[in-house]
């Protein structure tokens, strides 16, 4: 992968300082190092995958937070920011594993068909809408709005995924079953999770699945989710026992 654009990694729960220490550390990692990759969704920064992150860091498990521009610029604009904070962690590690929330996990979808990523391990994928989203094509029937929430015309509703990835990057699906918002009652099925369908939120490349009863903006910031998420990153499944233990 060739780029000439300097890398900006920033981290959800470091100090400046602390994120340049552990540059400095990045180029001297052991060989079996990981790293895992958090994306954040749409009209959200970094931030909103603290709690993801922090969680994650309290267990071991190594990550950072990309901060993308998931409000007005278009999927092409995030796909080159998101390469351009990454570029570089990438090499440094053996194993190089992803995160995200809503659209956070097409832009992660994307970057790995794009660029060929031969190090990708797993990708946990949490109420992301892989074909689209019926209430993003609503949107666009109200002038201008999808012109100013550039995102928006990269999430109308599709019959199928259109990042499919290669059988040898282990996938995990986490869905939302608790429609909770205004216009989710309104205008999706009770099967949806308030801006995601739980159809969406599938896809025909994932090695397991599951629901969750949480609605699309709180689902990420829920203990279970964490439980389920770090499990996947582990072992490559979910645990869907009734002793979850994190």
């Amino acid at each position: 992968m060739k780029t000439t654009v300097p890398c900006k990694i920033t981290h959800s729960h470091m100090t400046l300082a602390e994120v340049a220490a552990r540059m400095g550390r990045e180029n001297k990692m052991p060989q079996g190092s990981q790293i895992t990759i958090l994306s954040h969704g749409f009209n959200k920064s970094h931030d909103n995958m603290f709690y993801l992150s922090n969680g994650l860091n309290n267990h071991g498990i190594n990550n950072i937070a990309v901060n993308l521009p998931l409000t007005y610029k278009s999927l092409e604009d995030c796909l080159a920011s998101f390469d351009s904070q990454v570029c570089d962690t990438v090499k440094k590690y053996d194993t190089v594993n992803f995160v995200g929330h809503s659209m956070g996990g097409l832009i992660i979808r994307a970057y790995i068909k794009k660029f060929g990523l031969e190090n990708a391990g797993r990708c946990v994928f949490i109420a992301t809408p892989h074909r689209g989203s019926r209430l993003a094509k609503i949107s666009g029937y109200i002038p201008f709005y999808n012109d100013i929430y550039k995102p928006l015309k990269s999430l109308q509703p599709s019959a199928e995924n259109k990042y499919l990835l290669k059988n040898n990057i282990e996938i995990g699906l986490i869905a939302g079953s608790k429609n909770d918002t205004v216009f989710g009652k309104m205008f999706l099925p009770a099967e949806s999770d308030g801006r995601v369908e739980i159809f969406s939120a599938l896809s025909d490349d994932a090695k397991d699945t599951i629901i969750l009863p949480y609605g699309h903006r709180e689902i990420h910031h829920r203990k279970e989710t964490l439980i389920q998420v770090k499990n996947f990153l582990a072992h490559g499944a979910f645990d869907k026992g009734e002793n979850k233990t994190v």
